[in-house]
């Protein structure tokens, strides 16, 4: 029997792509909510269900013609919500991890969106791949080719070529060497590059050397 005109439409296959974004965007933000990040598990949900369900609008719509004109206001909303989750402050800025975790989310929900499966699932996969385990690489890369800005105050210039000696016996280099004097003060500025536990234990040396007045990095 012809299913009749008054009829709804049945969309299995929206259906399912609804609820795989939904299950896509938790599976990505779950990473930022064990972190504490400011858009985790349901943030990162919802904006890949919405990227879904703007993109099936999009070719439901039936306007063959200009079907990117949706998806590319996709792309503009959530770069507004990707700047609202970076914050800088004097010295680092953060965020910008959970800025690029939003951009993705929303790309991953628009191939759902388009039925392409197999290309979400590639997707989807690389970025929990970067997000866990790139996150280890970055540790130890972090941990091993460290660079601190120093600034020790201290009263003997000749302090000065003893920190830098100390600098070379850790194994430890550095560079942009700059020292000036203010009254009696002596102050030393160094940028200091090499691995984190070398450079944890040069900041102990700064701490029990009774001659050093200060230092800052």
């Amino acid at each position: 029997m012809q299913q009749s005109l008054l009829s709804p439409p049945v969309y299995d296959q929206e259906i399912l792509k609804i609820f795989l974004s939904v299950l896509c965007g938790s599976v990505l933000g779950f990473e930022r909510e064990i972190r504490g990040k400011s858009a985790g598990f349901r943030t990162l949900a919802l904006i890949c269900f919405g990227s879904t369900i703007f993109t099936i609008c999009s070719y439901l719509l039936g306007v063959d013609a200009n079907r990117d004109r949706i998806a590319a206001n996709i792309i503009t909303g959530v770069g507004f919500l990707g700047a609202g989750v970076i914050f800088r402050n004097n010295i680092s800025v953060s965020g910008i991890t959970t800025a690029a975790s939003i951009w993705i989310a929303a790309a991953i929900g628009m191939l759902i969106g388009i039925g392409e499966y197999l290309l979400t699932g590639i997707s989807v996969a690389l970025s929990l791949f970067v997000l866990y385990v790139m996150d280890y690489i970055q540790f130890w890369i972090d941990n091993r080719f460290q660079q601190r800005n120093y600034r020790i105050l201290f009263k003997d210039k000749n302090e000065a070529d003893a920190t830098c000696r100390k600098v070379t016996q850790l194994g430890l280099r550095y560079n942009h060497l700059k020292v000036s004097r203010t009254d009696q003060q002596i102050t030393l500025e160094m940028v200091v590059n090499g691995k984190g536990d070398q450079l944890e234990i040069f900041n102990s040396w700064l701490l029990e050397e009774q001659t050093i007045g200060s230092f800052y990095w």
